[in-house]
């Protein structure tokens, strides 16, 4: 009972590793990135946030920064953004008899069954504009092929994968809606997300490989989310 007491331990770990999405939020004049966590808000290291972009009507680029001397991140931004989009580091994660922790291979102890670097993207959807139908330049992207501010309960939002520029195909995904959702990208990189309730929509897609670049850890997990809002 003990053991299956754990192995439940790690399954509740491994899916709390992945329903982490990094997003904006606007508080009176200004923007903030937030970090949402199965519905809520939760702290995180300021420093893991390492990019921002912001686009304008036509996707026109906005000029953006991050203020880090706040509590909470500002993103300072020169003009009206329709869409913000952060670069998010996630950092080392490793699995042992305990589950998934947020640390290193070498700081961990015991039997180290796998590990991992999670890198996370997201855009944050504020005003719509048809430019948004096509990709901004993201590394791993979700991008929607109609306006899904339109979209009510009971529609189905078609979105486009993308990973180095290219269609990414059999993509999974997780949702604020379902951590495992069985559905995934066909050949042509392309998905269709039920809309089952109203308020923040975060729609992340996700990709392991193996870790050729960092030899701390054996896989590296990018996650890219689009994130809206259900009227």
């Amino acid at each position: 009972m003990g053991q299956l007491c754990k192995i439940c331990v790690g399954l509740l770990l491994a899916i709390s590793l992945q329903a982490h999405q990094i997003t904006v939020h606007k508080v009176k004049n200004h923007y903030e990135a937030i970090y949402w966590a199965h519905g809520d808000y939760i702290p995180y290291d300021k420093y893991q946030l390492k990019g921002i972009k912001a686009f304008g009507k036509n996707a026109k680029t906005l000029n953006a920064g991050i203020d880090f001397n706040k509590k909470i991140p500002q993103l300072l931004i020169d003009g009206e953004p329709s869409m913000v989009t952060l670069f998010f580091n996630a950092g080392y994660w490793t699995k042992t008899m305990e589950g998934y922790k947020n640390i290193a291979p070498k700081d961990a102890k015991g039997i180290i069954f796998s590990s991992l670097k999670s890198v996370k993207f997201s855009k944050t959807l504020l005003h719509w504009d048809e430019a948004f139908k096509k990709p901004v330049g993201l590394k791993m992207e979700v991008t929607p092929l109609i306006n899904p501010l339109n979209l009510k309960i009971g529609d189905t939002l078609p979105i486009l994968v993308t990973k180095d520029g290219y269609a990414l195909a059999n993509a999974g995904f997780e949702t604020s809606d379902n951590d495992d959702p069985t559905y995934k990208t066909n050949k042509f990189g392309i998905a269709y997300i039920p809309i089952i309730k109203k308020g923040v929509m975060i729609i992340a897609a996700k990709s392991y490989a193996p870790q050729i670049e960092d030899m701390n850890v054996e896989n590296i997990t990018l996650q890219s989310a689009f994130i809206f809002k259900v009227n």
